[in-house]
């Protein structure tokens, strides 16, 4: 089964199950030399138990892969993940003394995740719902069927299979595999069977892996949107409230707004931008990294909280970007953002807004160029636009 952008926990649990291989075929060449001085059914064993120990290991490495991307700011996280918790101790690390956030939560992750087991399917299903919000055996069993020719795998199917295999597993590590009904005292093993054992868990895994996706990427509010005026025709002391640590503050982005922009696009601007703080919604700024001062405001949107819009500046281009991929990555409806892309068509080069916006599912962020910004009216249309946006009765 095609493998997709395999990671590197997936790449160490295929080199593990390599090594599973390597002993029933090392069990193979003893059986055809008569080897008698032991029980060569017991390479056999020790590769089931290989396999398995490899599964395991490998949900847990992806597990925990996947959650130190999502502990960073701005990603959309499954329910159950704001379920973990961290000690006081790690928070200080963190938020006081300013140590890499990735560096301080993997080997606490490590430690909570390392103390559970991922061998039977539900508790597999457990662990990836900290990290994911697919519904796991169903969609597993739908990949699967895609690849399968003379059969039909069902959840129930892949779950069955997974528990039988689990259980000869703790039979072998915990009872020697023992049975008085055999005449051996052990059940039966062969080396067609643990490589079926093998070559099932890997296809599993595989299926896990598509099912899981990529882990999307948090939002980079530096960048300015890649089709910024695509979408037209159109060529100071406070206390302020700062998402995270920048070389920019507030003082620096007024500045450059004056420094860069015309008077009427610096009006424009710094009008919406003092409207954030106003809002009852407002919840921070982010102040950027990039080689030009900017700023991000996020709001409480109802639902959650989201980044509605950026202010970006440069010697060539300073721009405000509505940032509709962001709200609606972060829960807005459609419909809802479809009545702010509405009350925004009538700024210049925004005609065709709505109809953009709703053929790309709302995965864009639209920036206004300096027509739209210098316009007489332009201020007092966005303000009221981010106005109804943000009005309780409107949440959805």
């Amino acid at each position: 089964m095609r493998v997709p952008e395999a990671t590197e926990a997936f790449l160490e649990f295929q080199q593990n199950l390599n090594y599973a291989r390597q002993l029933v075929e090392g069990g193979r060449r003893l059986a055809q030399l008569k080897v008698g001085a032991f029980d060569v059914d017991d390479l056999y064993r020790a590769a089931w138990v290989q396999a398995v120990a490899a599964l395991d290991h490998w949900v847990t490495g992806e597990i925990v892969d996947r959650a130190v991307v999502l502990a960073q700011p701005g990603m959309t996280r499954p329910a159950k993940y704001s379920k973990l918790t961290i000690s006081i101790d790690l928070f200080e690390t963190v938020h006081h003394h300013q140590q890499p956030l990735p560096a301080v939560i993997r080997p606490h992750l490590e430690q909570f995740f390392g103390f559970m087991t991922f061998q039977n399917p539900d508790k597999i299903k457990e662990g990836l719902a900290y990290v994911s919000t697919v519904n796991l055996w169903p969609r597993v069993a739908q990949i699967l069927n895609e690849q399968a020719e003379d059969e039909t795998i069902t959840a129930d199917v892949v779950r069955l299979r997974l528990r039988e295999i689990a259980r000869r597993r703790n039979a072998i590590a915990h009872t020697a595999d023992r049975d008085r009904e055999t005449s051996s005292g052990r059940a039966a093993i062969t080396a067609d069977s643990a490589d079926d054992v093998i070559d099932w868990l890997e296809k599993i895994a595989t299926g896990i892996l598509r099912a899981l996706g990529p882990v999307t990427p948090a939002p980079d509010y530096d960048q300015l949107p890649e089709d910024a005026d695509g979408l037209g025709e159109v060529p100071a002391t406070r206390t302020v409230l700062v998402r995270g640590r920048s070389r920019w503050d507030e003082n620096s982005l007024i500045e450059s707004i004056k420094e860069y922009c015309t008077p009427e696009v610096a009006a424009t601007l710094l009008a919406v931008y003092r409207h954030a703080e106003t809002h009852p919604a407002f919840e921070g700024y982010y102040f950027g990294e990039a080689a030009y001062p900017s700023a991000t405001a996020w709001f409480h949107m109802g639902n959650d909280e989201a980044a509605i819009w950026s202010i970006y500046t440069g010697v060539r281009k300073s721009t405000l970007s509505i940032n509709f991929q962001w709200m609606r990555d972060r829960g807005a409806s459609t419909d809802r953002l479809g009545r702010l892309a509405a009350d925004l068509v009538v700024l210049p080069g925004w005609t065709r807004l709505p109809a953009t916006l709703k053929e790309a599912d709302y995965a864009k962020r639209p920036s206004l160029a300096q027509a739209a910004l210098s316009a007489p009216n332009s201020k007092n249309i966005i303000l009221d636009a981010l106005g109804k946006f943000l009005t309780p009765n409107t949440v959805s």
